[in-house]
Parts: structure tokens; C-alpha cells; sequence
């Protein structure tokens, strides 16, 4: 075969590469490494694969393909940097990337003069042959192109598009308990990478990581996930190398589509993650934008990997110091700012940093991490929660939520945090649709679930509100989140002894050492308001959390001691309370709605 591409000429039965018809000096095993690449155009070659295939038994290692690849670039006049025949794929291996015509080496022969037709001279005669052969060669291989074709488009056809998948947690195959971290680090920046890809829906961490240890079969787990697709596989990091084996299924045939393994340095694994999420994406038949990832040191990425590691096991002070390490270590990191960014508003949210200690912090890292990364969705997503909650800059909130979102399509607590906005500036029906496609992102996630229920509740849709946290409670028990909401929804619908049950169930989970017998004794003994009462006599024993203020003061509310219930109001704007946000919505504020007070509260939120 004859390989022409650009101005050059390939071929293989005369073992040259010309250019012009001028040979092009080149050695052997250069050449036959040009002659592969050109065979296989279009294919990722893997590194060890063309050693094996060019230089065969012989004992090389990958010193000798790069030098042999830089005598080709240097003979074809082909940058590396922006290549037009040989695409470098970081840690993985090499592309030929050019448009080839192929063409067959003529097999004319000379015909005796006796077989040649008469009334043509001889040499007029040879070259009438020789294009008649030409037609007809030129036929065959129209027809096997045309047979390809066909049977190409029937694989495609016969595989339906692929519009939904989930990343199952790699497994860490590396004997060592101690490198969990680095395999649900793995498992997460995967899935942010084939997040990216446009009409693919991919469903969040915080589902995929609930069948960690399952024993489920793979359809089973689709289903219950509700996508097409599964990826799975495993991760093996010795010294400084790192081996990431993936396999894409369809869930639906439970049929194999894809399995690759995939090597490199530990100094460079987002390049490696870039490789695998290029030839899932690829598989999937859908495109990935090009990854953006500049070099990030080492010990830097370590200490990140093992901040989410800890942020998802929601240890929020091991976060924080994972994420300062990888900061500290390489300040140029975007991500690692846009991680600590959102630790500090958690670690604020669950009362282990003061607010206005944390949420300064908070709102310098996220914007330093869109000063390094203009597109990180992560980082934007933050800004606008901080602006949310704690600084109430409502117009710089929707832009920066709506823009995370555009940027993370499939990132749930994008969603999750845009609805608390929505919430905060009246519109209860909006936070519903969009906590909606949160759960449609991670159904498997009991935040998720469990705020889709307090939205419902916001929204003054009770009955809905009950059954969404009913099914949250089946997957997690955590009475402080799901009992709460139960009380507030059975207040709001008249039913107050479920009301109270449910409350100090919540109070007992909260605060283990209230004396919640006598709460219940106090209710069945005087009623409501000397429930509250009593209630509000408890909190005051117990160490105040973030929003301690609001919590007395809707307390207040409910047995219309207003003046101290506005006195605590006051005091939770003050420490920048993050449900002063809901006060637009709050059904239990609404007997206070025409108070004066309460105008001048929102106006000093809502300015």
C-alpha cells in the first residue's frame, strides 16, 4: 500500500518515505514505526503496543519510541505542540491525526507485443491496460469500502445512543487501605470530566459512592439509578506509577462496549483522568471538551484527593487541612481553592467554624479560584452560596449559581444550592423544579433527598413534603435532618402531637442530653404554647449552634412573645444566620408577615 498524506508518500512494499519523489532519509525502525501509525490512523496507540508491534522481541524501553517519534516529527516538519500528523497523548501514547489517500502500487507488466489489440502502437496499447486495471481496482475497493461502510453503520445502529451513565467508585486494588482516598479521588475528577460532556447526563458522586460495597449486579444498579450506562474498574497506584482499568457497559443489554487499561506517572494523574474520560466519551459517542488542566505539583494533588476523600465522609476538619496542605504546597491550584471554599461554608453550616470567620475565608478562595480557573463550575457555585447566605447579594448570587451550573450541568448541589437561593427571593415553585433535577442527578443521595423535602415544605406542598422525607429516612437515619422537617410539616397541617413526637425526637438526636420527657410532659400536661416554652427554657442549657438566635426566635413566634422572638431575629442577622435567608418563605413566620418589624428585617436582607 501507498500512503499519501500532505505532500509525502508512504510505501510500504518499497519501504521509503518520499516527498516530491525525493526519498526522505529515515532509519529502519522509524520508518516501520511511521508505516504502523499510518495503518492505524485515527487510533490512540498505546506506547506498549507499538513496541511490541515495531520493535517486536527486541529488549527497548520508551526512550527508544520518543527518540523515534522526535526523527519523525523532524523529518515530516511536524510540531508537537501543534501537531498536523502526530498527536502526543500525554501518558498514553500516539495518534496519527492527518488525512491519508491509500492507493494501491501499480502491478502493470509489460504485454507481448502478440497480445497487445491491433491498430495501437505498443506503448499505446500498455497504457490502456494499465488504466483498465486501474478501473477495476478502483471498483473493488469502492465495493469493500461501500461493504464496510454498511457494516460499520450497522454496529452503530444496532448500539442506541448513550444518554445517561454512572461512575461506579474504583476499587483500590493497591493491597493498602490506605490509599481509599486516592481511588474515590480517582472515581470523583472522573466523573466531573465526563460531566463536561454536552447532552450526557452523569449521575453525582454522592449516589455512586452509596454502592461502594454493593454485591448488586450491574442492571440492578442502572435501574435503580436510571441511566444506560455504567463505568467500572479500578485503580492500582505503586511508587510513582498509576494503572487505571475502566470498562463501559450498557446497562440495558448488560452488554461489554469498552475496557482499557491506562498507565502513567503519579506526577500526572489529570492527565491520565483526561485519558480515560476521551475514550469513554469516544465509546459513548460524544464529544469531551478538550481538557484545560496546566501541571500540578505532585504532593499537591495528593493532598487534594485526600481532602474530598475527607469532605465526603463529611470529616470537615481533616478536609480543611488536606485542602490548606495542597493550597500551601502549590498556590496556584485552582480546585484546591474552590475545595476549601466549600468546606468552610460547610464546616460554618454545621457550627464547627464561626461564620464570620470562616465565610470571609470562604468568599477569598472562591474567588481566587476563578482568578486561576475561569472555568470551574465548583467555584462559581460556591461564590453565589456565600452570597446566598452570608453576604445576601442577591443579583452577583444568580449570576454566579446559574453560571456554576452552566459550567457543571450534571453537578447536583449546584442545583441543590441554586434552589436555596430560589427559596430565599420568593420563588418556592422555581427551588422545587430545580431540586427536582438534583435527585434526578444523584437519586441516591439522602442530602439531596432530604432537601428536595424541606423545599416541598417552603413551598406549602405538605403532603409532598412528607412522602419525599419519608423516602430519605429509608435511606439514612439521621432523625436531626428528617424529624425537624417531619414537625414543621405536621405544625403547619394541625396535628400537633406528631408535631411535638417528632420534634424531640429531632432535639434528642441534636442535643442528646435534653430532658425531652419532661418536654413531652409540659405538652400533654398545658398544651402548645407550654411546649415551647419549655423548649425554649432547654436551649438555653445546651451549646448554642450557628443559628441558635432564629431557632428561639420563631420559638418566640409560636406563642406570640414577639418582642423577644424580633430581639433574637435581630441577633441571627447579626451573626449572619444562614435561614435568616428563608424569611421570605418560612410558613411558621407567617403569623408575623404584617408586622412592621418583620418588614424592616426584610428590607435589611432584601436591599
Amino acid at each position: 500500500m501507498i500512503y499519501r498524506f500532505e505532500r509525502f508518500e508512504a510505501d510500504d512494499t518499497a519501504f521509503r518515505l518520499s516527498v516530491g519523489g525525493a526519498p526522505v532519509p529515515l532509519e529502519p525502525k522509524t520508518l516501520r514505526l511511521l508505516l504502523y501509525l499510518l495503518q492505524n490512523r485515527g487510533r490512540l496507540l498505546r506506547k506498549q503496543e507499538i513496541l511490541d508491534a515495531v520493535w517486536g522481541e527486541a529488549s527497548v524501553t520508551e526512550n527508544a519510541l520518543t527518540r523515534s517519534i522526535g526523527l519523525l516529527r523532524k523529518a515530516l516538519d511536524d510540531d508537537s505542540r501543534e501537531p498536523r500528523f502526530i498527536e502526543t497523548v500525554p501518558t498514553a501514547g500516539y495518534r496519527f491525526i492527518a488525512q491519508v489517500e491509500t492507493v494501491l502500487p501499480s502491478t502493470a507488466a509489460t504485454t507481448p507485443p502478440s497480445a497487445a489489440p491491433s491498430g495501437l502502437p505498443i506503448a499505446s496499447r500498455q497504457l490502456v491496460m494499465r488504466r483498465l486495471r486501474f478501473i477495476g481496482i478502483a471498483l473493488f475497493c469502492l465495493m469493500v469500502l461501500g461493504a464496510v461502510s454498511w457494516l460499520v453503520a450497522a454496529r452503530l445502529r444496532s448500539t442506541p445512543t448513550i444518554r445517561s451513565l454512572a461512575v461506579l467508585p474504583l476499587a483500590n486494588l493497591s493491597s493498602d487501605p490506605g490509599q481509599d482516598y486516592f481511588a474515590d479521588g480517582m472515581t470523583d475528577e472522573l466523573i466531573t470530566e465526563l460531566a463536561h460532556i454536552p447532552n450526557l447526563r452523569v449521575v453525582s458522586r454522592t449516589s455512586v459512592m452509596l454502592d461502594k460495597n454493593t454485591k448488586k449486579p450491574l442492571p440492578e444498579i442502572a435501574r435503580e439509578l436510571g441511566v444506560d450506562a455504567i463505568v467500572e474498574g479500578s485503580t492500582v497506584r505503586s511508587g510513582d506509577r498509576v494503572r487505571i482499568t475502566a470498562q463501559l457497559i450498557d446497562a440495558r443489554t448488560d452488554r461489554h462496549i469498552w475496557a482499557q487499561s491506562f498507565e502513567g506517572s503519579a506526577d500526572d494523574v489529570l492527565a491520565l483522568q483526561d485519558s480515560v474520560a476521551r475514550e469513554i466519551a469516544s465509546e459513548a459517542r460524544l464529544a469531551l471538551r478538550p481538557p484545560s488542566h496546566r501541571a500540578v505539583n505532585p504532593a499537591a494533588e495528593d493532598a487534594y484527593l485526600r481532602g474530598r476523600y475527607f469532605f465526603n465522609k463529611q470529616d470537615l476538619p481533616h478536609s480543611l487541612e488536606y485542602f490548606e496542605k495542597a493550597i500551601s504546597l502549590d498556590p496556584q491550584y485552582a480546585a484546591a481553592y474552590a475545595g476549601y471554599a466549600t468546606a468552610l461554608d460547610s464546616a460554618a453550616a454545621f457550627g464547627l467554624e464561626k461564620p464570620d470567620e470562616a465565610m470571609p475565608k470562604a468568599l477569598d478562595a472562591a474567588h481566587r479560584a476563578i482568578g486561576l480557573d475561569p472555568d470551574n463550575g465548583e467555584a462559581y457555585t460556591e461564590l453565589g452560596s456565600i452570597q446566598t447566605i452570608y453576604t445576601w447579594n442577591w443579583s452577583a448570587a444568580e449570576q454566579n449559581l446559574t453560571h456554576g451550573i452552566s459550567l457543571d450541568p450534571n453537578d447536583a448541589v449546584a442545583e441543590f444550592k441554586y434552589a436555596v437561593y430560589l427559596d430565599a427571593v420568593g420563588r418556592p415553585q422555581d427551588a422545587v423544579e430545580h431540586m427536582n433535577r438534583a435527585v434526578q442527578l444523584a437519586p441516591l443521595s439522602f442530602l439531596i433527598n432530604r432537601r428536595l423535602g424541606a423545599t416541598l415544605y417552603l413551598a406549602r406542598r405538605y403532603d409532598a413534603a412528607l412522602a419525599q422525607l419519608q423516602r430519605a429516612a429509608e435511606m439514612e437515619h439521621r432523625p436531626a435532618s428528617v424529624d425537624n422537617y417531619m414537625s414543621l410539616i405536621y405544625e403547619q397541617k394541625g396535628d400537633r402531637d406528631r408535631a411535638a413526637q417528632h420534634d424531640v425526637t429531632a432535639l434528642q438526636a441534636d442535643y442528646p442530653g435534653t430532658n425531652t420527657e419532661a418536654l413531652l410532659e409540659a405538652y400533654e400536661r398545658s398544651g402548645w404554647k407550654s411546649y415551647w416554652r419549655a423548649r425554649n427554657q432547654a436551649l438555653m442549657t445546651v451549646p448554642a449552634s450557628p443559628c441558635m438566635a432564629y431557632e428561639t426566635g420563631a420559638d418566640d413566634v409560636r406563642i406570640d412573645d414577639l418582642k423577644d422572638a424580633f430581639e433574637s431575629f435581630e441577633r441571627a442577622i447579626e451573626e449572619h444566620c444562614y435561614y435568616m435567608a428563608m424569611l421570605r418563605v418560612d410558613p411558621v413566620l407567617d403569623p408575623v408577615r404584617a408586622d412592621p418589624r418583620y418588614a424592616d428585617l426584610l428590607k435589611r436582607i432584601h436591599q
